[in-house]
């Protein structure tokens, strides 16, 4: 690998247009919610094709900062199509612009493909497994690293799809009772191979055949078996629905996040190939969000001998980093059981079956239908919303915004939920709530988890932060408080990175209450669910990477399931508003959609696919291929 240079080093060495996009794009990316960290590598990448005698900074630049902002939209690749509607061509113009450049972005392109294409490329670039920082394979340029990743988990994968393993019928006997045809050729697959995807939409009945799969290989043999999902909401959940299934015994897994599976300790995980993981299967739900990376940590660590079970709905967003592994796995293999009929919108639930209308509409790219006089969708306005079905509200201001806010506060409890934290201080010894008080504080926890405010960014007056501000301002005004505390009790809080040391994850939802913990006075604290029980944090421990979570981000709120979502777009458009997240963001609801947002925004966003360039699919199809 060719050394890279030291940060700082890079502007003196940069032509100085080039290095102007770079300062400009970082603006850029921040306003779209981006992030600028891969500007660092760009910026580096450069400097060393320099070093090595390069002389056409700024095209490179331009295509390495093209190559970065794509794999941080989630792609691994890049294509190296010179088409003027081709992601390249885009991404450039989106640079160009962006940077205020007047270059054509047809001959940066031009130039673009030109670099790329002569025999010996630039010192930066090379063919396929060569060892540089870039490099080109199937006409797409990656980074070395995301091409040796992708590479590497198509050739696990497709030993797991190749392991030969014969369904004991015998040992499954009793197993298919209360399943659908389609759900017991699910957990057959999952009983007959290694590797086995399940995917299906809302209410197909996953997580019954995740129990049942669960319930099959213990009469197998194979344990222990782990339970994993991506975020502590969606492992949570699947403990949940499995003992309802199952009900409570020893014996079952409890779900856990997939960095706590593996061990993550913020330097790397702690099982991997010479320390695998101790279990006999692992079943994964809400697969749709593992990246490349976190595939690749799987796959290391798990015994050749353990069958992989991956589960979640191959239409929803893919992860937030590089990789779309559900999705390439449903393109690539035939190993997939598709559960395809809903029994969560049956006839006698007409509140369910509009929203799932709704979400049907999105995924076939009819978005306007929602809009449409006679749509899917019901046009109210904040103060005559019925919370039941699917509804649509105008965006005409930002008081609309907040007005709908108010409303689903007030509709979903919200009140009622600060009035019973605040009424009870709740108990803890050793961190364990009193038997007397459990209920309640099960209670409070179940009803400050019914609605969310999803929004598209964290930022802009339509994000997350501003949507938990106006509701916290809610909350304050019923209180007397000689300051503005950040939390007050009856309010929903997020983790927002993983704190090893007290075993929460980012992504964590949990509430503040009153709690008396022995020796002085009461204090608020945060309550999470770890292991399967409710358990006080102190708040000033934990203030660093503590929101509140009236608002979560649509890719936040993934694994969550909720009787009623509040959908708010922004008021321009936004490449983050894509068909994907408009379909997430309404199948997490159960009963109730209401989407805030303009006729055109809605229009737009469904129109927009969250295309992502992976050449894992194409892998697997290779090496799977008679």
């Amino acid at each position: 690998m060719i050394p890279l240079h030291p940060r700082g080093t890079l502007r003196a060495r940069l032509q100085p247009a080039a290095n102007d996009i770079f300062r400009k794009l970082g603006i850029g990316a921040r306003r779209c919610d981006l992030g600028d960290e891969g500007l660092y590598l760009a910026e580096e990448i450069v400097a060393a094709d320099r070093w090595l005698g390069g002389s056409d900074d700024e095209v490179l630049g331009i295509a390495v900062l093209a190559l970065m902002i794509a794999q941080r939209q989630g792609s691994s690749r890049l294509p190296l199509d010179p088409r003027p509607k081709g992601r390249l061509h885009t991404l450039v113009s989106e640079i160009l612009r962006v940077a205020d450049h007047d270059a054509s972005a047809s001959a940066i392109v031009k130039r673009i493909i030109a670099l790329t294409a002569t025999p010996g490329f630039t010192g930066v670039i090379g063919r396929g497994a060569d060892r540089k920082p870039l490099v080109v394979e199937d006409g797409c340029l990656y980074t070395e690293r995301s091409r040796w990743l992708e590479d590497r988990v198509a050739t696990r994968l497709r030993e797991r799809l190749t392991a030969p393993r014969p369904l004991d019928r015998a040992a499954l006997a009793g197993i298919g009772t209360g399943l659908s045809a389609e759900q017991l050729h699910a957990v057959e697959l999952a009983a007959s191979g290694m590797l086995t995807v399940v995917t299906g939409g809302p209410g197909t009945g996953k997580t019954l055949v995740a129990s049942a799969i669960v319930r099959a290989f213990l009469q197998l043999g194979l344990s222990p078996i782990a339970l994993a999902a991506q975020t502590g909401k969606a492992a949570n959940r699947l403990t949940e629905m499995i003992v309802q299934q199952l009900g409570a015994d020893a014996s079952l897994p409890a779900g856990q996040t997939l960095h706590r599976l593996l061990g993550y300790r913020g330097d790397g995980f702690a099982h991997h190939a010479q320390s695998p993981l101790p279990v006999g299967a692992v079943i994964v739900d809400e697969a749709s969000m593992i990246d490349l990376e976190l595939m690749d940590a799987l796959l290391d660590a798990l015994p050749a001998s353990a069958p992989l079970v991956l589960i979640g709905d191959a239409h929803q967003l893919p992860a937030i980093d590089a990789g779309q592994i559900l999705a390439d796995l449903v393109d690539g293999t035939a190993r997939v059981a598709t559960l395809a009929h809903s029994y969560r919108m049956d006839a006698s639930d007409p509140r369910g079956r509009a929203v799932l209308a709704a979400a049907e509409a999105i995924h076939a790219g009819d978005a306007q239908r929602l809009t449409d006089k006679h749509g899917v969708a019901t046009h109210r306005t904040p103060g005559t919303l019925t919370w039941s079905g699917c509804e649509w509200i105008d965006q005409e201001s930002i008081e609309t915004v907040h007005a709908l806010a108010s409303a689903m506060w007030h509709a979903f409890e919200g009140p009622r939920a600060q009035e019973l934290a605040n009424r009870i201080v709740f108990r803890f010894t050793d961190g364990v709530v009193g038997p007397e008080q459990a209920g309640e504080l099960e209670a409070l926890w179940q009803l400050l988890g019914r609605a969310r405010l999803l929004a598209v960014t964290r930022g802009l007056p339509t994000g997350s932060i501003a949507l938990n501000a106006h509701v916290h301002d809610l909350a304050l005004a019923r209180m007397t408080v000689a300051q503005r505390p950040d939390f007050v009790p009856g309010e929903p809080v997020m983790i927002t990175a993983n704190d090893y040391q007290r075993g929460l994850f980012n992504g964590d939802q949990g509430i503040i209450v009153r709690a008396d913990e022995g020796g002085g006075p009461h204090r608020y604290r945060a309550v999470f669910r770890v292991a399967g029980r409710l358990v006080p944090f102190a708040i000033e421990a934990l203030r660093d990477r503590l929101e509140l979570a009236w608002a979560l981000t649509v890719h936040k709120s993934q694994g969550s399931e909720l009787d009623a979502i509040a959908l708010v777009l922004p008021d321009k458009d936004q490449p983050l508003l894509t068909r994907e997240l408009l379909y997430t963001g309404l199948t997490r609801a159960r009963t109730s959609a209401v989407v805030c947002g303009t006729k055109a925004a809605i229009a737009d966003g469904g129109k927009r696919r969250a295309l992502r360039e992976s050449g894992l699919a194409r892998r697997l199809c290779a090496t799977l291929a008679p």
